[in-house]
């Protein structure tokens, strides 16, 4: 796990995903395979209208002086029935340090961006958590990395919206962190 953060801090999340998919890859074959090879970039488009109107409402409704926003997946190993996107704005850039800033949002989105093409993992992490599938050490460390490998690739999808829409949007211009809810270790700053 230290060695999967460590990449992320260094902004090295192509070869998180690759190490991460090769240790999977090194496991008994399991239901949390499938998440090899798969990624989200799919959700680029909606991502990218979900980020427009977000910044819009906060800085003309809300008139909020956006200085970095957060990208949240909601706590997607106990929360299956639907894997969401919620984002917050902040009025001033965080320390990577000292993680007290995360509720400390100066507004939020109404709205959710649900995450689609992982639903057989949703399913795959509901069984595994209805039938105590953490019993068995060698399924609950695949499921692990295929924890590790949905927020990477969520970093990934962001990293990638981020990067397309430099002079475009004015929120692809801060600070962007990316991870899931209760995975603040694994937070990934876009800048």
């Amino acid at each position: 796990m230290q060695q999967i953060q460590d990449l992320i801090q260094a902004g090295q999340i192509e070869t998180a995903i690759r190490e991460t998919e090769a240790a999977l890859s090194q496991l008994p074959a399991s239901v949390f395979h499938q998440v090899i090879g798969k990624d989200l970039l799919h959700l680029q488009p909606p991502l990218t209208a979900f980020l427009n109107h977000f910044y819009a409402a906060m800085t003309e409704e809300e008139e909020i002086d956006i200085k970095a926003i957060y990208v949240e997946m909601n706590s997607f190993t106990t929360q299956y029935d639907r894997w969401l996107l919620h984002l917050l704005a902040y009025e001033s850039v965080a320390n990577r340090d000292n993680l007290d800033w995360l509720t400390d949002f100066a507004g939020e989105s109404e709205k959710t961006l649900t995450i689609t093409g992982f639903e057989a993992l949703q399913e795959a992490n509901k069984n595994y958590m209805q039938s105590e599938g953490y019993r068995d050490d060698q399924l609950r460390q695949s499921c692990e990395l295929q924890e590790y490998l949905v927020i990477l690739r969520l970093q990934e999808l962001v990293k990638h919206t981020v990067n397309a829409n430099k002079g475009k949007a004015p929120w692809a211009n801060v600070p962007v962190f990316v991870s899931a809810h209760d995975y603040e270790d694994f937070i990934y700053i876009i800048q």
